[in-house]
């Protein structure tokens, strides 16, 4: 059942639904890695796919676009701390976004999509600052 928000709008998640999300990060993930450019960079970090620390990784990620659609679950990550020393630079960031917008439709309707499109684009400068320079946007340089 679609999980209402006040004045009974329906939240994000509830129009694309759990199980089409679990299903939307597990392909996505498999392309990640597939990608010459991307995959060293997670396989590196996570292991190969879909085994080491793939199914941990999964869940977490879950938990947070479950947290930012409005979906159960309490996600209490540091999206941007888990970014760290990622060994990825501004053109990593250009195709996981790229491969993010390929994957979306084939899961969800077009609105739902550009939402999480539109989510994933607002972040990346914070999580490409802390990749690439160590620091949030804005805040002090990383202690080396």
């Amino acid at each position: 059942m679609p999980i209402p928000l006040q004045g009974g709008q329906v939240t994000l998640f509830g129009r694309i639904g759990a199980e089409a999300l679990h299903a939307l990060l597990w392909e996505f993930y498999r392309r990640v890695c597939a990608d010459p450019q991307l995959g060293p960079v997670f396989e590196s970090r996570i292991g190969p796919f879909p085994g080491a620390g793939w199914p941990v990784h999964i869940a977490r990620i879950e938990g947070f676009w479950r947290s930012v659609t409005h979906g159960p679950g309490a996600y209490r990550g540091r999206p941007g701390q888990a970014h760290l020393n990622l060994g990825a630079g501004p053109e990593h960031f250009d195709r996981w976004l790229e491969l993010w917008a390929q994957t979306l439709p084939e899961f969800m309707g077009e609105a739902e999509a550009q939402a999480l499109l539109d989510t994933a684009q607002r972040m990346r400068p914070t999580l490409e600052r802390f990749a690439v320079h160590g620091r949030a946007p804005d805040g002090p340089r990383r202690l080396e």
